[in-house]
């Protein structure tokens, strides 16, 4: 996948069949928490430690879908800042479980060229606010003295707290509001690497992780409050989060 590929687009306005389910998401937060206390139950003689951490994130988008003809998206970064708080269960040097939750701003600044669109190109901006719950496995690899180097992949599920869509054109002007019709819930794959520093029973991490998302999302383009555009068919485009972030992170070892 690369930054620069095209996104495919719907040209005509559909209905999202993956509206919001509340039920699905409360279900897998509630596999989530019940992994957790499973875990923490099972283990309870291994050692258990609590890390915060918090950096930036660099969020676009990503299609595995072809586009449309007369359509293109070519798609930019969107920084923003990751924050959260995770229990790890140390079960030996090649099996760590780190369950927790995170605030990701996520979403990504895209120039939409439509043949339906007479007037240029449009610069568009889709912020989005997720609350997530990761579920990992790490693995330390190498040590040497107090430092050690670490891996690790899982998955995770996200709820969307807000949105915001912010429309431009060079001739028309600009316009904002959030998105309504929208999914709001997302899962994924997270995966990384990093180095953690022992300081007694506290340890500092510095690590890259990637998230990638497989919900599709149907982003309406619509500016919506420009009087002008009153009748123009604006394409909905199809595409699914992914994002990079450098974490710094502080864990304490009970």
């Amino acid at each position: 996948m690369e930054l620069g590929k095209d996104f495919p687009v719907r040209l005509r306005r559909q209905k999202n069949l993956f509206r919001p389910n509340r039920w699905i998401f409360f279900q897998g937060l509630l596999l989530v928490m019940s992994i957790a206390v499973h875990v923490s139950k099972v283990q309870a003689d291994k050692k258990f430690s609590l890390e915060a951490y918090a950096g930036p994130i660099w969020a676009s988008h990503w299609s595995p879908r072809e586009k449309p003809p007369g359509t293109s998206v070519k798609p930019a970064w969107r920084e923003g800042m990751c924050f959260g708080l995770s229990g790890l269960w140390h079960w030996s040097r090649l099996v760590t479980v780190d369950v927790g939750f995170n605030y990701a701003d996520k979403g990504g600044s895209h120039t939409v060229k439509a043949s339906t669109f007479p007037f240029g190109e449009m610069n568009l901006i889709y912020q989005f606010r997720y609350l997530e719950f990761p579920i990992l496995l790490r693995t330390y690899w190498v040590s040497k003295g107090p430092i050690h180097f670490f891996s690790f992949g899982g998955t995770y599920l996200a709820w969307e707290l807000a949105n915001r869509y912010t429309f431009h054109n060079d001739e028309k002007g600009t316009a904002t509001h959030p998105l309504d019709d929208l999914q709001r819930t997302d899962f994924g794959f997270l995966s990384g690497a990093g180095l953690e520093f022992s300081m007694g029973r506290f340890n500092l991490s510095l690590k890259y992780r990637y998230s990638m998302g497989f919900v599709d999302l149907f982003l309406d383009t619509d500016p919506v409050s420009i009087p002008e555009f009153r009748g123009v068919d604006f394409p909905i485009i199809t595409l699914r989060n992914f994002a990079h972030l450098a974490l710094l992170g502080l864990r304490y070892s009970f």
